[in-house]
């Protein structure tokens, strides 16, 4: 596998077989439609308590996802694929991390790992199962030999510590936790991740390869949808969407479009700021510039409402920076604030992700690689920083039915009828000068039932 596309391609193959195996051949649920199987004679069904809470939770994650409005196979299709997107990328940030110092490597020698190895030192019981060993006659109902069961405690360990600042990718008591990807898959991946023609994908300064995973994960849908419409002359259907826009957008483009709004923002509210020099893509200002309100660089917002792996972000996050560190050296001058919005220059990656970053996306693979790129970003500038915050949130909504259309219609839904006055007002508003900046709309005057597909 010489280049990332390759890589990620297999890893997202051979995640999403594994996924598929373990609900049919560990939990005996069928891997199209989440119904029980029946279990064979032996089977770690039969007498395994942990197994067993594990498909009743698999069975209720099911349930809810129906409940919400997905067909059974579309839920046990999410699943599957929830499940592969997460361990590649939590391997993929384990990886960047070792490069990086910021973690005791967990992956770089497998067993041998040195994070692994410190781990064990503290953890009698755990240095007790890798002293017995891999020996594949040792294994158990879920594949796993002693060994391997404390490496998967200890990923899963790292993963709980992670999630103190990154919980969205690494909660380790999610779905994707309990399906882990069994030793031989492991090994596999770990092996792949390891190899010398990878070494430069991790390596500190090539933050984008969290962008190139992301797009590469689905080059194959995109490449389907754009044949059903270039060659086959049919339309994108909705599920064509993802996959057709999930493109990276170049660091040059990125980098046009922030220094000409949060960076013009800056300079309009202080005209002595030296941010200037660091916008290569921001044109000459006109004499005079508009002067905007000043208010202090803890305050101010940046919004991406599709905001794919951060890039946006990513560049923002330097000007920001520089803009924190402006304020710190004039705070108290004439047309700065009298207070900065950080003590210590230490302080402000921190509160850069706290206070300046907001993301949206409807995709959660993305909003994973999100977090994951602001704390590469935020550690790359001061490894002691502290993230107790993250502004991003996953807005994958669906039509909701059952039980939550009910409750959520009781709740929400205005409990009478509409009045031919309440018709009419809306009316006179749309032909009154009031409403003399709108060009189109539809206007529901409906007491919200039409927003509830009621």
């Amino acid at each position: 596998m010489s280049d990332l596309r390759t890589f990620t391609l297999w890893a997202r193959g051979l995640l999403t077989q594994e996924a598929g195996d373990l609900l049919q051949q560990v939990y005996r649920l069928d891997v199209q439609t989440g119904a029980r199987l029946p279990i064979p004679q032996g089977h770690l069904m039969e007498n395994s308590i942990e197994a067993q809470t594990i498909r009743k939770r698999i069975e209720k994650l099911l349930e809810d996802e129906v409940d919400a409005g997905l067909k059974r196979e579309e839920a046990v299709a999410k699943l599957i694929k929830e499940t592969a997107f997460t361990h590649l990328n939590r391997l993929v940030a384990f990886k960047l991390m070792e490069a990086r110092g910021l973690i005791r490597s967990p992956l770089s020698r497998r067993h041998e790992a040195n994070g692994f190895k410190m781990w064990l030192a503290a953890r009698p019981a755990e240095e007790a199962l890798y002293n017995q060993g891999d020996s594949p006659n040792d294994r158990d109902g879920f594949g796993e030999a002693p060994r391997d069961r404390a490496y998967r405690h200890f990923l899963l360990w790292q993963c709980g510590e992670l999630a103190r600042e990154i919980q969205v990718l690494f909660d380790p008591d999610n779905m994707p936790s309990l399906l882990f990807p069994r030793p031989g898959v492991l090994k596999e991946l770990v092996d792949a991740l390891n190899a010398d023609e990878r070494k430069d994908d991790w390596a500190a300064g090539n933050e984008e390869t969290v962008g190139w995973v992301y797009q590469f994960f689905t080059a194959e849908e995109k490449a389907a949808a754009f044949d059903k419409v270039f060659k086959k002359k049919k339309k994108f259907e909705k599920t064509d969407v993802p996959a057709a826009t999930q493109v990276f957008t170049p660091r040059w483009i990125v980098r046009f479009l922030v220094e000409n709004s949060l960076g013009r923002l800056w300079l309009s509210m202080h005209q002595d700021s030296n941010l200037a020099e660091r916008c290569t893509y921001l044109p000459p200002l006109p004499a005079g510039p508009p002067v905007s309100a000043m208010k202090p660089v803890g305050e101010i917002r940046v919004l991406d409402p599709a905001t794919g792996t951060m890039h946006f972000g990513l560049v923002a996050f330097d000007l920001l920076a520089e803009m924190y560190r402006e304020e710190l050296a004039n705070a108290g001058k004439a047309g700065w604030p009298a207070q900065p919005s950080v003590a210590t220059e230490a302080e402000i990656p921190a509160a850069i992700l706290a206070n300046n970053l907001f993301g949206i996306d409807i995709d959660l693979r993305a909003v994973q690689l999100a977090a994951l790129a602001l704390y590469l970003k935020a550690k790359g500038a001061n490894k002691q920083a502290t993230l107790t915050e993250s502004n991003l949130a996953c807005a994958d909504v669906a039509i909701f039915r059952g039980q939550h259309l009910t409750k959520i219609s009781s709740e929400m839904a205005l409990p009478r009828g509409i009045t031919p006055e309440e018709v009419a007002n809306a009316c006179v508003f749309l032909c009154s000068p009031l409403a003399s900046a709108i060009t189109g709309h539809v206007l529901y005057v409906d007491c919200g039932y039409n927003v509830m597909g009621l």
